[in-house]
Formats: structure tokens, sequence, C-alpha cells
């Protein structure tokens, strides 16, 4: 099975699965910037603390100490960040107000001592970036001041590798969750878009489950009465269109016997030819009215052997069919509607260019069958009407190429039974490209 990832973009699953996955994956990175932030709060809070024990540690211990002992007892404290200088009276930062540290730095060695914060450890235990210098000036209780401060601290220790696994893990094991629920939601959609393509190529296709939710139930219980409905108009029409069709021609032969009772031959030929002309009037009109009630079964049908017994017939009517290209493999269809979709278009090919083209593109999704003519074409404002039921160009009702305007209309109706459709365009060197273009299923 092949993955069309142009279809599986467009599917409502997939809009979604992706909607709820950048949600998902939003809501994580939200939560991955607050701990973060409350992990830098806290280690800068902590990291604070400690500040502050070892100041009042590295005061008490200066204290303890002789003025001349102080200088060695200064070498013993400086480890880690930590710094420890005697500064002088002018060197002191100057008061900015109480802070927090002062505070916590008081209670801890009483208040008899006067701390100065030196700048930037004013927001000691708020989250810092880089290499901050943060610090403070004490008083000892002799008058020596004494500066205290830490130098080339980090930032806050970046999240564990574990816990951005955990991250990971946790929004895979939603995230298949998720998917599975979008699928349980989307399937009745699903279901249904299947049944409906099922049903416009078979009319007799099973009616769809009821099954599911209540929502699911109600859709396809409306489908299953749609498609019933659908059926039995179609099943009405067929029987009308087969009592009209014997109504209409029990009069036409009746008038084929009286017109060989005409004495005048010139007007027994006119009438004769007349009268054909009106049978094969009705016989088109019956063959496009009865369009998809076609009840022929779908089978596997060698299209290079369809189209090579066709071209062949042409010749032994003196017509040159040639065919290029060839189907890769049978394609699954209605034998009788193809061959009378592709006769009705050679045909049309052959009344406006003495020489056909038959060309045949195959592919993995579908299967294209090209025929083009050398006549003049159809005009750019005619092209999207042209397959419209009894529409005629103005080339179509001179006598040579008369008709009724319906062998394009039935084979966009062919087209659509096996889920394709027809393309028309004008050829860059001259006359019609008629496409029948057929998905493979």
């Amino acid at each position: 099975m092949r993955l069309n990832i142009r279809a599986l973009s467009g599917s409502l699953f997939a809009r979604m699965a992706l909607i709820l996955f950048l949600g998902l994956f939003a809501a994580q990175l939200v939560s991955l910037w607050l701990q973060w932030g409350e992990r830098a709060t806290v280690v800068s809070a902590a990291r604070g603390q400690n500040f502050v024990d070892r100041v009042v540690e590295a005061v008490r211990v200066l204290e303890s100490q002789e003025p001349s002992r102080r200088a060695a007892a200064m070498a013993a404290l400086q480890y880690g960040a930590l710094r420890v200088s005697m500064i002088g009276a002018d060197q002191v930062s100057p008061d900015t107000g109480r802070r927090p540290m002062q505070g916590m730095i008081n209670a801890r060695l009483g208040a008899e001592h006067e701390v100065r914060v030196v700048g930037e450890a004013a927001g000691f235990g708020m989250p810092q970036r880089g290499n901050a210098r943060r610090g403070v000036d004490v008083r000892l209780r002799d008058g020596q001041w004494v500066r205290l401060s830490f130098s080339g601290e980090a930032d806050a220790p970046a999240l564990s590798n574990e816990l951005i696994a955990r991250l990971a893990v946790m929004l895979a094991i939603v995230m298949i969750v998720v998917m599975v629920a979008v699928r349980q939601a989307t399937r009745p959609l699903q279901q249904l878009a299947r049944a409906a393509d099922r049903f416009g190529r078979d009319l007799d296709a099973a009616p769809l489950a009821i099954e599911g939710p209540t929502e699911t139930r109600r859709a396809a219980e409306a489908f299953n009465r749609m498609q019933e409905r659908i059926k039995r108009l179609i099943d009405e029409r067929a029987r009308a269109l087969a009592s009209v069709s014997h109504d209409l021609r029990t009069p036409l032969t009746r008038l084929r016997l009286r017109t060989e009772l005409v004495g005048d031959e010139k007007l027994r030929d006119q009438l004769a030819s007349d009268l054909d002309a009106m049978a094969a009037m009705i016989d088109v009109t019956l063959d496009y009215l009865r369009g998809l009630q076609d009840s022929e079964a779908v089978r596997a049908i060698d299209i290079n052997a369809l189209l090579a017994s066709m071209s062949e017939d042409a010749l032994v009517l003196g017509r040159s069919v040639r065919v290029e290209g060839q189907a890769l493999s049978p394609y699954t269809g209605r034998l009788s509607a193809l061959r009378r979709a592709l006769q009705n278009l050679i045909d049309n090919a052959i009344k406006y260019g003495a020489a056909v083209r038959v060309r045949i593109v195959d592919g993995a999704a579908e299967l294209r069958i090209s025929v083009e003519d050398q006549g003049p074409g159809i005009r750019p404002e005619e092209l999207a009407r042209v397959a419209e039921p009894y529409y005629r160009t103005d080339a179509s009702r001179n006598s040579a190429t008369g008709g009724t305007g319906l062998g394009l209309s039935i084979v966009r109706d062919v087209a659509f039974l096996h889920g394709g459709e027809l393309l028309l365009d004008n050829r860059a060197e001259g006359g019609l490209c008629a496409t029948l273009r057929l998905p493979r299923r």
C-alpha cells in the first residue's frame, strides 16, 4: 500500500492530530519554561542563603581573632568562590537603604553590626545571569570593615536529561492516546465517504452499517434512507424507459410498413430516411436516459485488447485509428459502458478528422485514455458546455456531422460511473483532445 502524503496531509484526521500535537507540544514548552524559572528562583535563593551563612561564619571567625592574626584567618577563609578582604572606611559601599540580605545577616550576627550591600548583591536571592558581582561590606565590632563577595557564580544548572526524557515520554504517550481517539472520531466520516463512493459505482451496494455513537448512527440511517430513495427512483425510471421504448418502437414499425406502400420512390426514400433518423434519436436518447441504471457487473478489462479490436473494426470501415501506449494492467470496470464511451469518442473524432490517435497513459493512481482528432476543435467558451445533454456546437449542426448532442454526455456519465471524469481540451497543433480519466481502485 502506497502512502499518499498529499491526501494524508489534507485529511481531517491529520489536521486534528497536528493541531492537538502542536497544542501539547506548546504546553510542554510552557511547562519546561515554568519549571526552569522556578528552578532558577529556588537555586538562587539557596545560593543567597548559603552566602549569608558563609558571611556570618567568616565574620565570626575574624572577630574571634586578634587584629594581628586576621590576615592568616582571611587566607584560610579564601576558598571556593568566596573572597574576603579588609577595606578602609573610604572604600565602603554607600548605604542604599534596607535590603533583605542586610536583615538576614544582622539577624544572624546581631544588630550591632553595620552591613552594606555591594552593587549587584542587592538582588541576591533572585534569579541571576552571568558572572554578576555579589557581596557585602560588614563592620566588625572593633570598627574594621571587611568585604566578602562571591565572584564567577554560574547560572542555575540546566534541567536534567532524565527530566527531559520523562517529559518526552509523557508527550509521546499522550499523543498516541490522542491519535487513537482522533482516529475513532473520524472513522465514521471515512466509512460514510466510502459508502457514498460505492453507491455511486454500484446501485446495489450494501447499506451502511448502523453502529457507533448516536450522531454516527443517525447519519448512517439518513444515508441509508437516501440510498433507498435514489435506488427506488432509478428503478422506477428504468421501468418507465422500458415502457416508453416499447411504445415508441411499435408505431415506428407501423410507419415503416406503411412507407413501403408509398408509390413515389423519392418520397418513400425520404420517409424511410426520416424514420431511420427518428429511430436513431430515440435509441441514443434512451441510451442516455438509461445512464447509471446500467447493471452490468464489474470485471477486469484488458484495455489494450479492447482498443486493438476497436481499431481493427475502424480499419475494416476504412477509418484510421492509431493506438499509442498501453495499459500496464487490466482495469476493473464495466466493459459495455467503457466500450460505448470509447466508441462515442472515436466516432466524434472521425467526424471531424480523417485520422484519429488514441493515447494510453497508465499509472498506479489512474488510467488516462486520450482520443485526438485533426478537426477544427471547439471554441474555448463552448468547452465547458459541449458535454451537456442535447448541446451541439455550430459545427455539428450540418448534415454531414449532425447528431443528437448526447454522445459526449454519455461519455461523461460513463466516466462518472467509474469515479472518473471527461476532460476536453484543444490541441496546440489543431483538433480536439478528449481524455477519459479513470481512477484505479
